[in-house]
This record gives C-alpha cells, sequence and structure tokens, in this order.
C-alpha cells in the first residue's frame, strides 16, 4: 500500500484520491497497531563520489562465446569494450541474456571462450535486487552500514547514508520499518561507498516512486564514472543512456538512435501506433 501512495500520490485527479484514501487506510492501521508505522522520506538526494579516470577501455570483451551448456549459447562472438565515458542501456526481449552480460562484466560468470579483459584498477559495482536480501532488517541502516565498512566514523557514514535520502530517524530504526524503496537506497548508499569506477544496475527503479528515480537519474548524470543499465523503465532510460545495446540473437549490436526510437520501433513491429 506504502509505493502506491508513494507513486501516485501526485498523479491524475483520480488516482491521487485513491492514493489519499490509502494513505488515510495505512495511517488508521498505524494508529491501531495492525501494521509497522513506516518512517517517510524526508529529502531525494542521490549523490555518488566522482572517482576520477582510467585509461580505456576499462573493461573488453574479445570473441566471448556464453552459454550455460555448450550446446545452448546465449552470446557468441562478443567483441566491444565499455570505458569510464560510456552510458549504455542494456535493451531486449526477456531471456536474451541482459542480466547474464552484467554477470560476465563482473566476472560472475566466466566465458565459454574468448577473453574479458579488465584494467587492473578498476572497481565495479552491480545493483541488483537479490542485494535487498543480504539485509539484516533488524539492523538500522547506520549500524549496517558501520559493520559492513568497519572503521569508519559514524559522522562520516551519517554523511553517506544521507547522500541518498535517509537522515534522521530513517539511519536508526530497523530497517524493517523502512519502506521498500528507503532499503534500495541504502543498498545504493553500500553500493556508492565502494567508490566504483563502473556501475551496473539491473532494474534499479523496482520499488522507487518517480521522484526517487528522478533523483538516481540527476546522480547518474553528475557522476563521473561509466554506467551499464538493464531496466526496463524507458523513462529512465532516456534520462541517463546515451547508448541503446541490443541484445537479441545471440549478439550484442548497437542502436542507431534513443531510447524513443527503439520503442517506436518496438510498437511498429507488433504492428501497435500511437
Amino acid at each position: 500500500m506504502k509505493e502506491y501512495i508513494a507513486r501516485f500520490g501526485h498523479g491524475s485527479a483520480k488516482l491521487a484520491r485513491q492514493a489519499q484514501s490509502k494513505e488515510k487506510t495505512l495511517a488508521k492501521m498505524e494508529r491501531g497497531g495492525l501494521t509497522e508505522k513506516v518512517v517517510r522520506d524526508r529529502v531525494l538526494v542521490f549523490r555518488f563520489t566522482d572517482v576520477g579516470k582510467l585509461p580505456p577501455p576499462v573493461l573488453q570483451f574479445v570473441e566471448v562465446k556464453f552459454g550455460y551448456t555448450p550446446d545452448n549459447l546465449i552470446y557468441k562472438s562478443l567483441d566491444f569494450g565499455v570505458d569510464l565515458d560510456s552510458r549504455i542501456a542494456l535493451v531486449g526481449p526477456n531471456g536474451a541474456g541482459k542480466s547474464t552480460l552484467l554477470k560476465l562484466m563482473t566476472g560472475d560468470l566466466a566465458p565459454l571462450d574468448g577473453m574479458v579483459r579488465r584494467h587492473n584498477h578498476l572497481r565495479i559495482a552491480q545493483y541488483h535486487q537479490h542485494l535487498a536480501d543480504k539485509l539484516d532488517l533488524d539492523m538500522p541502516a547506520l549500524a549496517y552500514m558501520m559493520k559492513e565498512y568497519p572503521g569508519t566514523e559514524e559522522e562520516k557514514m551519517r554523511a553517506a547514508v544521507g547522500r541518498f535520502g535517509l537522515s534522521g530517524k530513517a539511519q536508526v530504526m530497523p530497517m524493517r520499518n523502512l519502506s521498500d524503496g528507503q532499503r534500495s537506497r541504502v543498498i545504493f548508499a553500500w553500493l556508492a561507498y565502494r567508490q566504483p569506477q563502473l556501475l551496473l544496475l539491473d532494474e534499479p527503479t523496482n520499488h522507487l516512486d518517480i521522484e526517487t528515480i528522478d533523483s538516481l537519474a540527476e546522480a547518474l548524470n553528475e557522476w563521473d564514472g561509466g554506467l551499464v543499465l538493464v531496466s526496463h523503465d524507458f523513462r529512465l532510460i532516456n534520462q541517463v543512456a546515451q547508448e541503446i545495446w541490443v541484445c537479441e540473437n545471440q549478439a550484442v549490436t548497437r542502436w542507431e538512435g534513443d531510447i524513443m526510437d527503439f520503442k517506436a520501433h518496438l510498437k511498429s513491429k507488433a504492428g501497435l501506433s500511437d
């Protein structure tokens, strides 16, 4: 219910009325002890730390072939490079291997043939939904971050978490009392504290409302690192991606146009019109 309120509270009149009604219902449930009180956001701020440059390419695929079994290839003969100026969105049908490609980039998966070369000093961070399962929901966000990065001064960590819109009580309350969107911010803070030079984002907008997505886009556009994004959110892609790479037919090809051109192409291919 709280996600519905966040997403539609400022939409059309009908949706806004529905959201307001649900918000009143949620407030009554909280007062009656039927659900735990949810800490709401005070500010919408995302900020990644600039990390400087490495000579390109920082990540290179050379004749890469991959499949989970040799007789069922997902990719063959992949040749491309990624550098710290790259702003790439991976698109394509479900099951085409977009998330698999990210795992090949990180080294979580190894190619059957060919080579993935990474700069010796390259720091990669990947966002995916399974990271939420690793959060200890009985811990506050601040305590969790202090545990993950021991030796960090508390005030410095407070500032690091605050860069992602969590401040005050939201930092010191058990994370089970935070919304799914706020827990996603804890994950972003955890990733950002590693100071990656290359961010791989796999469906980062799940559980985020529109205002938070806009904050994420703004932070990514101000950051000086490289980005590879997998998302069904064409709005986010349109805000941050400079290149569209299509994953299909065991290959990765660059789309000559922006994401809105690609969306129009999909509609035309499906026989749909605006």
